[in-house]
């Protein structure tokens, strides 16, 4: 099936995170998580950090690129043996985290977004091109290796 992509990711999630912050902005009685509680979206954002910046790092490591070229094998080590999609994983949790320092309840529609976008959009793109690039390999890793987490 051919799929068409419009953009990338990261823009997806830019605009989720304006949707954030306008919302918290444009419906301040539904902020619901008040101070000092929402700090916990800190301990996400961390997380989130980390999940992306390991996943670039293993990219950039393995030669492959980050963006829509053409990937030069299937990682499969780092956190690539937990996730086949660890930079996505990273993205949502962020999300969350900037929700729950919002403290707005509307603010956690956008992390859903995001991920409703990332797995019936993005993802089966990708996968698609793996399978048809690395054939039974990719196949293999798919059996082994959660689609998140």
């Amino acid at each position: 099936m051919k799929r068409r992509i419009i953009s990338i990711p990261p823009v997806y999630c830019l605009g989720c995170v304006v949707v954030t912050g306008l919302v918290r902005l444009l419906a301040p009685g539904l902020n619901w998580i008040p101070f000092p509680f929402n700090l916990c979206g800190l301990l996400f954002l961390g997380v989130a950090i980390y999940f992306i910046g390991s996943a670039h790092h293993s990219l950039k490591r393995h030669a492959t690129p980050v963006t829509y070229a053409p990937s030069t094998c299937v990682i499969q080590d780092g956190l690539y043996r937990y996730s086949r999609n660890p930079m996505y994983v990273g993205f949502v949790t962020f999300l969350i985290g900037l929700s729950v320092l919002s403290g707005n309840i509307f603010a956690f529609l956008s992390p859903v977004l995001m991920f409703c976008v990332l797995n019936w959009m993005f993802i089966p793109y990708e996968e698609e091109k793996m399978e048809n690039t690395f054939g039974r390999e990719f196949l293999e890793y798919e059996q082994k290796v959660r689609r998140w987490l």
